[in-house]
């Protein structure tokens, strides 16, 4: 199920304007379809020209009501509006604003929880392996101890959001139960840490032209190998300090 509805106030219309020429919800489509594990495909608002999108992708389209449209609206009520009305047993929510997400991570993600009997919710994290603070107390260090390097420490990890997936029998109880379930169920949640460009969110007018200038550099750059800074002819290296000085205009230097 990919959720979308035509009020964003922070970037308005997001999901239909168009990055690197394609209107941005498309990405979200093509990767599902791409990633073959899934036995439906539903896109999801209340506005009618996702239909339109939806039916040009070749996927179903799941018109919520009007009520579960505003951005006062949470991801509980309009997941709670769309299990109760489609049959399934696994519901997998992909959000569009993530458009660097692979067929092949979703995919993984999907096989995750499929294949682990005890997970009842799979969150999509992203793992920050450096020193982190939150209530101004150390979260993964300690004062009272010699700095490691961020290689060494344990990652802190955060929601990506793009993928979340419920076993929906478990998912609806929780609803009906506590009113809410979008975390999961405490001890039976497991987190799948994503790489790589899918973790760029699209929340404002920054991330959007940031997601529009690296989508077009890939359609028009082709990967190339990494290149690295070599010795030129005459034996100069990189930590030769005064000879890159002269060749950057700084003739005189007094170390």
């Amino acid at each position: 199920m990919i959720p979308a509805r035509m009020g964003s106030k922070r970037v308005p219309k997001k999901n239909i304007r168009l990055l690197a020429g394609r209107p941005l919800i498309s990405y979200a489509l093509r990767s599902a379809q791409e990633a073959k594990v899934f036995d439906e495909i539903y896109l999801n608002s209340e506005n009618e020209i996702f239909r339109e999108l939806a039916a040009e992708s070749g996927v179903s389209f799941y018109k919520r009501p009007e009520i579960f449209s505003s951005d006062q609206t949470n991801n509980d009520e309009f997941l709670k509006d769309f299990i109760e009305n489609i049959e399934g047993d696994l519901i997998v929510q992909l959000l569009p604003t993530s458009p660097f997400i692979l067929p092949n991570q979703i995919k993984e993600f999907v096989q995750t929880i499929t294949n682990d009997i005890e997970l009842e919710a799979l969150v999509s994290v992203v793992d920050h392996q450096i020193a982190g603070i939150f209530n101004n107390q150390p979260i993964n260090f300690s004062q009272d101890q010699p700095h490691i390097p961020s290689q060494e420490m344990k990652p802190i990890k955060t929601y990506a959001t793009v993928l979340m997936a419920w076993r929906k029998t478990s998912l609806l109880d929780r609803l009906n139960q506590k009113g809410f379930g979008y975390h999961g169920i405490p001890g039976k949640t497991g987190y799948f840490p994503l790489d790589g460009l899918a973790k760029i969110d699209i929340d404002n007018e920054e991330d959007f032209q940031l997601a529009d200038f690296i989508m077009k550099f890939q359609l028009e750059n082709p990967y190339q190998a990494p290149q690295y800074y070599v010795q030129d002819p005459k034996g100069h290296s990189e930590v030769d300090v005064p000879s890159i000085l002269v060749k950057d205009g700084i003739l005189k230097s007094d170390f």
